[in-house]
């Protein structure tokens, strides 16, 4: 049982800049550009079966799914969480956060999964740290979008054991369609750092130990985008680099359907997607997950309303 770890006012929230957004929001008086607060809010925590097999493994990846983002993706498939309304948050102290990470390692997790967890850091940090000073031996995930600082990055690398990295677009021009200008700099520039200082992702028979795992979701009508991600990688990283390439897109959720994003109101199509494949196989990438093919099935679609979701021997499609 955790000792009672009190918050402190983390200075990180009283002028952020957690994020390249920098907002600068003092999080203790209003929200930033993520939608949070200076208090800890978590969405959900599971043992997720639906990750690469490397992550989910034998028992599954202890996951906490935390609330708010700061990339706000029209399309989000998180979007019942990364958009969540106030009055549907639950917040956490420190002490919990902890009691929810000894809870999932108890129940067997393979590690412990932080998703979107760059706009509550700090909290991860003293949480790890904690956990750290048990003489726990369990890696620690930083599940996020590829927008991320720099800086930040550089106080996560020494408490996180495993990036899974988003790779979404391969040029600010499709980014900003999205609402983000700068987002290939962003991602190019973290990427190259991460690789540098953690390398690609390590297996000890079969379970991800340390490294980085880069994921990209196809998406309809940019499929020129997903080969230019897959070009980049070869290019830059070669063979070896582990890649996860996904295929779920859905418009289930998508803002403005028929205005502004009319053009990706729909799944992919067969032919995007072995194009995509197609691509990755002629360059002969060693370390691919792909999954599926999902054109009109939103079973691997999470609805965090539900309860329990991802619990069991649930497939990952890959």
């Amino acid at each position: 049982m955790s000792l009672n770890y009190e918050d402190t006012n983390f200075k990180d929230y009283s002028n952020c800049k957690l994020c390249p957004r920098a907002c600068s929001i003092d999080r203790y008086k209003d929200v930033g550009f993520c939608g949070e607060s200076g208090t800890l809010s978590i969405n959900s925590y599971m043992l997720h079966n639906g990750e690469e097999p490397p992550i989910s493994f034998q028992n599954g990846s202890g996951t906490i799914f935390f609330t708010g983002c700061s990339l706000k993706c029209p399309y989000c498939q998180n979007m019942q969480i990364s958009r969540a309304k106030k009055s549907s948050k639950r917040e956490y102290s420190l002490s919990e956060l902890i009691t929810i990470i000894e809870e999932l390692i108890l129940r067997g997790a393979d590690n412990i999964n932080f998703v979107t967890p760059d706009h509550f850091l700090p909290h991860i940090i003293e949480a790890v740290k904690i956990i750290k000073k048990n003489s726990i031996d369990i890696s620690f995930i930083y599940n996020c979008s590829g927008y991320q600082s720099l800086d930040s990055l550089k106080r996560a690398i020494e408490y996180i054991d495993i990036f899974l990295f988003d790779y979404k677009y391969a040029s600010n021009e499709v980014s900003s369609l999205f609402g983000v200008n700068d987002y290939f700099d962003v991602v190019r520039q973290d990427l190259s750092f991460l690789i540098k200082e953690r390398g690609n992702l390590v297996l000890d028979n079969g379970k991800a130990k340390s490294g980085v795992l880069v994921r990209h979701l196809i998406m309809p009508a940019l499929i020129d985008n997903s080969i230019s991600v897959v070009n980049n990688l070869y290019f830059d990283y070669g063979v070896d680099i582990f890649f996860s390439v996904m295929s779920q897109y859905s418009p289930k959720y998508l803002i403005n359907p028929s205005d502004n994003f009319s053009i990706i109101n729909r799944h992919i199509t067969r032919d995007e997607y072995d194009q995509v494949i197609g691509l990755i196989n002629d360059l002969g990438f060693k370390n691919c997950y792909i999954q599926d093919f999902i054109d009109f099935d939103d079973d691997f679609l999470p609805d965090f309303e539900k309860q329990n979701i991802f619990e069991g021997n649930r497939n990952s499609g890959y």
